[in-house]
């Protein structure tokens, strides 16, 4: 790497050579003193590098040792936790030192991502249910809970493979210590509570069903399965909320206290909530298991806000709207104008799937290693999330509105119940959901996710159906929109009818939230709440200046997003012009709720709550597959770089010979605008190196890997 900045990007020449011969040693078995030579070389030269565990982990196998070869093998995973190479040492490795699940995980994740590749099981019996469950989310190419893409299951001896939902159980996650599993049950806020079981259990393994039906809704709540009797403890002088749900039709129930016995009965995969002011026990005859959620503590403190809310607003797109935004949410606009509103506000990543952990961890998608749709790994523990930092304050943490999505990575682990849907999250259902949380558990101070996905256009793979509104006055030379199954939504085209439903979906939105945060205003003081309005990213289909051939993922639009807050802490009526990143929202509420803060996440805290303004702030798109896209936006330029190369399927890319320019703020990517000087350099090319360092591959890949993608990488030779 040179330091005079006239070359962005240059590989170790010496560190790839050391490399390549190790691999070639590895594939020949040839693991002698020589290879331990040219290890500890390459460790030397790639300090950094995962690879060079995986080497050590391959030699110490082939040596007999199982135990220092799962300390390797997981320092690498630790780094890169999507990578065939990591897999295969580690599900070599786990048998031996009789961690029969986590080599089963290992096997899962080998299955899901390169099916071609032999399936090997072996576990205890008495494991089963648990390995398989462990198997089916490792395999499951799908990030939405509770579906199980490829679930795995044990017919007359025989493993095999189907399309099913998690429903009636624990999803097989690992939880942290002291933390239940989620158990997924139907959603029924009031009603026939066995209603939606019968429903959805004759169609549980019909793909349009699940995906494609709005209206399924799962209750994905912390609980136990138990049988028989359970004793709820119940603090003196408090009092408690218990969700219990049952697994057949009218299940027998009932509840002993110590002076009376409460007969009744429960539904099948449907909650019902009991308030307990003293001990009791819950019991059910028969064998049925029964599911008993983590108890709800009613009771206020303050050391905490009674209610902290995070309205997110999927692809909300802020340069879009920052001029039309008080015309079209003037309700959202005014109460917002009483707190901070942040006008230089960038996501990490361009869509969901990277950016939601992003936020809700504090870490760019490089740290959370989340960034391919068809893994499912677990975050590690060490990574708290901004839910698990709320539960452990007391709050009972839970979200009305919410996708499966990023479920089996650990996004949402701290949360006590999640009403989720495949993918879409209207408004109007989640503001009712919301007010009736909030009345029925107004004795505990609750931490909400609402996560509406209104403003966010549908992609072109299907026919559509825009709002009615919409298509009642759009004229008819642009009612119609061409299908392409190809397109994912990030390449949603600029068209008039898109552009009239973005208009349409902030009315929508704003009437929805607006009655949520008028039932704030009115039932709590000022000094009680929070409220925090962001987006996960932008929408390049926004930007004047798109075409369809030249989509801008990392752009302005496409990553511009909205961050608005008001409440206890926050200054009254700021437009803040800093620069500011979705991973900044983390810190923020640790700042105005009082959790602690790692300090090596890579959120800041604002200047305008006593932080450092950011000199700069960084969006990425790292989609294996496609070329790496990074912006580095200061006020007044930005840098832009893309690959040659396409992203690696775990993450990695070559930096070698990438197009990298600096631009004016305004002419991204416009060459006639492009800007040079050694000044300009000096500021953007180390922040930019440090940024991707983690991601780069020095050129050096697995080639079984690319073997396993040749419509990406091309035919191996």
């Amino acid at each position: 790497m040179q330091d005079d900045f006239t070359v962005f990007w240059r590989n170790d020449e010496y560190a790839y050579k050391l490399f390549y011969d190790l691999l070639d040693r590895s594939e020949h078995g040839a693991y002698d003193d020589d290879f331990l030579v040219q290890l500890a070389a390459y460790r030397e030269a790639a300090p950094d590098s995962e690879r060079a565990d995986i080497f050590a982990a391959r030699y110490l196998l082939a040596q007999g040792d199982a135990e220092t070869a799962v300390l390797c093998g997981e320092r690498a995973y630790q780094q890169r936790p999507v990578n065939l190479a990591v897999w295969k040492v580690l599900a070599a490795a786990y048998p031996q030192v009789g961690r029969e699940l986590d080599a089963v995980t290992m096997r899962g994740h080998i299955q899901g991502m390169y099916p071609e590749e032999e399936l090997s099981l072996t576990f205890p019996k008495e494991m089963q249910q648990e390995a398989l469950g462990r198997f089916s989310v490792a395999a499951n190419f799908s990030c939405y809970a509770p579906l199980a893409v490829y679930r795995a299951s044990i017919e007359n001896n025989e493993l095999s493979f189907q399309l099913d939902i998690f429903i009636g159980e624990e999803l097989p996650l690992p939880m942290p210590a002291g933390s239940d599993r989620f158990w997924v049950g139907t959603y029924v806020d009031e009603g026939f509570l066995s209603t939606m079981a019968s429903i959805y259990e004759p169609m549980r393994h019909d793909f349009n069903f699940i995906a494609n039906n709005r209206d399924v809704t799962f209750d994905i709540q912390k609980a136990r399965t138990c049988t028989g009797t359970v004793r709820i403890e119940v603090p003196e002088g408090k009092s408690v909320v218990v969700p219990v749900a049952g697994t057949e039709f009218c299940q027998n129930f009932s509840i002993r206290t110590a002076g009376e016995e409460y007969p009744g009965y429960l539904g099948k995969w449907a909650f019902s909530y009991f308030r307990l002011d003293e001990t009791a026990t819950l019991h059910s005859e028969g064998p049925a298991p029964f599911a008993v959620g983590t108890p709800i503590l009613l009771e206020h403190s303050p050391a905490r806000k009674k209610l902290v809310l995070n309205l997110f607003v999927d692809g909300f797109c802020w340069p879009a709207a920052r001029a039309i935004f008080a015309e079209h949410m003037p309700r959202t606009a005014k109460f917002f104008s009483r707190g901070v509103i942040f006008d230089q506000h960038f996501s990490a990543a361009e869509h969901t799937q990277p950016s939601l952990p992003a936020i809700e961890t504090g870490c760019y998608p490089h740290r959370t290693q989340i960034f391919n749709e068809r893994d499912n790994h677990q975050m590690p523990f060490t990574i708290k999330t901004v839910s698990e930092r709320m539960s452990d304050l007391g709050y009972y943490a839970h979200a009305p509105l919410v996708s499966g999505h990023d479920t089996y990575y650990g996004t949402y682990r701290g949360y006590n119940r999640l009403i989720a849907t495949y993918g879409f999250m209207p408004a109007y259902e989640g503001t009712e959901r919301l007010i009736r949380a909030l009345e029925a558990l107004r004795g505990t101070d609750q931490f909400i996710l609402y996560h509406t996905t209104d403003i966010h256009p549908l992609n072109i793979q299907t026919p559509l159906k825009f709002s009615t509104e919409v298509e009642v006055n759009i004229p008819l030379a642009d009612r119609f929109v061409k299908l392409d199954r190809t397109v994912p939504s990030v390449r949603t085209p600029r068209l008039p009818i898109y552009l009239e439903q973005f208009l349409v979906s902030m009315h929508h939105v704003d009437r929805n939230i607006g009655e949520i945060l008028s039932y704030i205003e009115e039932h709590y003081d000022e000094d009680e709440y929070i409220v925090n309005l962001y987006s996960d990213h932008g929408c390049a289909l926004y930007d004047p200046f798109t075409t369809l051939k030249e989509i801008d993922f990392v752009g302005e639009y496409g990553t511009g997003a909205a961050w608005m807050i008001r409440g206890a802490g926050v200054p009254e009526g700021a437009t803040v012009h800093d620069l500011t990143s979705s991973v900044d929202i983390y810190p923020t509420l640790g700042h105005l709720c009082g959790f602690p803060v790692s300090p090596d996440i890579d959120g800041r805290l604002p200047a305008v709550f006593g932080g450092t303004a950011r000199d700069a702030v960084y969006s990425s798109s790292q989609y294996p597959s496609q070329t790496y896209k990074l912006a580095v936006r200061t006020h007044k330029h930005v840098l832009r770089l893309e690959t040659r190369e396409v992203v690696d399927e775990d993450g990695t890319v070559d930096f070698a010979g990438a197009d990298v320019g600096i631009y004016p703020r305004g002419y991204e990517l416009e060459r006639d605008h492009l800007l040079d000087s050694a000044d300009l350099r000096a500021f953007f090319y180390p922040r930019a190196r440090d940024f991707v360092k983690g991601t780069a591959n020095n050129g050096e890949f697995w080639p079984e890997m690319r073997a396993a993608r040749p419509n990406w990488f091309g035919a191996a030779d």
